[in-house]
């Protein structure tokens, strides 16, 4: 044993006794690896059989993980690289740590789902190899196999995000190692057997490159898809690199997509970048990427989770408004990473919210509106969010472009004697922050302060007011711990250094005030400019605001020649030689390419039927459009239509 081990520590997600496993876990492959100088070390033998048998003779439990996933896959792969040397009496009682990992029940009911059923029946597997069962090792691969599929329950959703633990947004916790897993061992398994089928390879592949990448930048993961594990240190997307390694080793058809994600993960100078919008109709999530930024909009609904539970494992105390309209804006990538103790958590970027006293207890939540989604054609996009917390009301919209996101907020109203807040951004502080009016600009000084903005540019992006706006503004150091936000962690954790955690936060908000009614906001994001840009962008901005009211928010490109459409009631739209009338709640997005014009329709609610639109548009004759929604898995996704500019009264579908 290990005299620093707590061998009698019970926490869940740091379980102490776990230690011994992982050393005895490196000491094992250190003896067990072809190239490494202690292979087949007799001495190293000696104590690697001696730990082993401390831990049998010990068996320390913990309920749940620990006990079924997280002890037995550790000892899984010892007693593999130990095979042929292992005692009668340590094969035997390892073969019985290896037995808690159940794919069903005593019955044969198959009671695990998603990621907690792969690693189960993967340390099963490897149990059917110790055991030379080959038709267990069948029976293992094919529940790994069948878990590879779209389900309205927990796996892969037919958006490609990932569900676990009910309808909550998981590509970054459990969809991670949901996706390492399986190319893992589909490479491992090729040309086998038990290879995976070419449908399962295609559906991989498109979880992974259709899905996950699209909630990340390169190595760093969108917060809004970490669930609880928001609160762990050092999160990044670098798995997807590893996951991506292993599917090339298997013939997908997708071979350069994934050697540039590759390249991506890995930063390699000159990487293809990935550029486009997507919405994922099934976790209510909007990511944007452009070369050099990218930036998302997180809702939740009546039909999905805001995040994770604490489920017993104390982790994500403070979580409770990672949906409320919460957006992530990355250029270099580590805006956030490990800033967590640090952070506001009532101030996460994005949302609107009422700071009542916050103390923490349970954060997950369903929403309490079925309005919350967006249209997308691939490159431009509109989200959409009917808020509803308590007494708190809000119409929150966003407006993706090439070089812009316009964020418009209506209808803000709350009832109790609590301030209602929007908080632009709270990110890493990186240099300077100037402030601009419309007379000139100043450099602000480090601390809290509450001052009136036309502008705001820091660390490259610039954040834009339609007129002068009473900002509140933190710029400068702020101390926290990780045991604030994660009960199982020490309160002097800073990833190694004993002591408090400090950091460096800029952060931007809008106050509306004790019991608004009616109040609103606009303001646009504008990333890779320079502060000498900004006051020529404040007098004219590369987009338009053609309406910000309870019923339509609407937005207008230029330069993307698009228009972005959110109407929350059925009704019409009137701007320029603009003209919209819906018989429905909707969300549009009109651009032209090309010169045609195209158009995105979405049900925010994720209705079916149809949607009537009769529109005319400049140099454009009146249409009446009728779109049929997808039904099933699919209602909320996008359809797309192209609209015929010569015809006169001519229906389109």
């Amino acid at each position: 044993s290990w005299p620093d081990v707590n061998y009698g520590g019970s926490s869940t997600t740091t379980w102490e006794p776990a230690e011994h496993l992982r050393r005895l876990l490196i000491l094992a492959q250190a003896w067990h690896a072809p190239t490494a100088e202690t292979h087949g070390d007799d001495d190293l033998a000696a104590e690697i059989s001696r730990a082993l048998d401390c831990w049998l003779r010990k068996d320390p439990r913990r309920p749940w993980w620990w006990d079924c996933i997280g002890a037995p896959g550790r000892v899984s792969l010892i007693l593999l690289m130990l095979d042929g040397h292992l005692t009668d009496a340590q094969r035997a009682k390892g073969i019985d740590i290896l037995k808690r990992a159940k794919m069903s029940d005593s019955g044969g009911k198959q009671v695990w789902t998603g990621q907690n059923l792969v690693w189960q029946a993967e340390i099963t597997a490897r149990r059917a190899v110790l055991q030379k069962d080959a038709e267990l090792l069948r029976s293992a691969f094919g529940r790994i196999v069948s878990e590879i599929r779209i389900r309205n329950g927990e796996g892969i959703q037919a958006d490609f995000s990932f569900h676990q633990h009910g309808p909550c947004l998981y590509n970054h916790g459990y969809g991670a190692n949901f996706a390492t897993d399986n190319a893992r061992l589909a490479a491992l398994s090729d040309g086998t057997a038990f290879a995976y089928p070419p449908e399962k390879i295609a559906l991989l592949c498109s979880y992974i490159l259709d899905g996950s990448q699209w909630l990340a930048r390169g190595p760093h993961t969108d917060f809004g898809a970490e669930g609880r594990e928001i609160t762990r240190p050092q999160q990044t997307a670098r798995y997807l690199g590893e996951a991506a390694r292993d599917m090339l080793k298997v013939a997908t058809g997708r071979k350069a997509e994934f050697q540039a994600l590759v390249a991506r993960i890995d930063g390699v100078p000159g990487a293809t970048p990935l550029a486009g919008n997507k919405h994922f109709y099934r976790s209510d999530i909007m990511t944007h990427h452009r070369p050099g930024w990218y930036m998302s909009a997180r809702m939740y609904s009546t039909r999905t989770m805001n995040t994770d539970s604490l489920a017993g494992c104390g982790e994500g105390l403070l979580s409770h408004y990672l949906a409320e309209g919460a957006t992530c804006i990355m250029c270099h990538g580590d805006e956030y990473l490990n800033l967590f103790p640090a952070w506001d958590w009532q101030r996460v970027p994005g949302t609107t919210v009422e700071l009542i006293p916050h103390n923490p207890g349970e954060p997950q939540r369903k929403g309490a509106s079925a309005f919350a989604g967006g249209a997308s054609d691939g490159t431009a996009g509109v989200a959409a969010f009917q808020l509803q917390r308590e007494t708190l009301r809000a119409r929150k919209a966003w407006f993706f472009f090439s070089d812009t996101a316009v964020c418009l907020g209506a209808g803000i109203r709350c009832a109790t004697d609590y301030s209602v807040v929007t908080t632009l951004n709270q990110c890493r502080l990186r240099g300077t922050v100037t402030i601009g009016s419309d007379t000139g600009a100043e450099v602000a000084q480090a601390g809290t302060k509450t001052l009136d903005a036309r502008w705001i540019w820091h660390d490259g992006i610039a954040y834009l007011f339609e007129q002068v706006t009473p900002i509140t503004l933190t710029n400068g150091r702020v101390e926290g711990n990780w045991r604030r936000i994660s009960a199982h962690r020490s309160s002097a954790e800073n990833y190694g250094i004993l002591g408090s955690v400090t950091d460096q936060v800029f952060l931007v908000g809008m106050n509306h005030g004790v019991r608004p009614n009616g109040a609103s906001y606009t303001y646009a994001v504008l990333p890779k400019t320079t502060a000498r840009d900004v006051p020529a962008l404040a007098r004219t901005p590369p987009f338009l605001i053609a309406t910000n009211s309870v019923n339509v928010q609407a937005v207008y490109h230029p330069g993307d020649a698009a228009l972005g459409l959110v109407f929350h009631e059925a009704g019409r739209f009137v701007w320029h030689e603009w003209q919209l009338v819906v018989d429905r709640p909707c969300v549009l997005v009109l651009r032209q390419e090309q010169e045609v014009w195209h158009m995105a329709v979405a049900d925010p609610a994720a209705g079916s039927g149809t949607v009537r639109v009769d529109i005319s548009w400049p140099n454009g004759r009146a249409h009446v459009v009728n779109v049929t929604l997808p039904k099933g898995q699919h209602v909320g996704k996008t359809t797309l239509v192209r609209l015929e500019q010569e015809a006169s009264g001519r229906e389109s579908r």
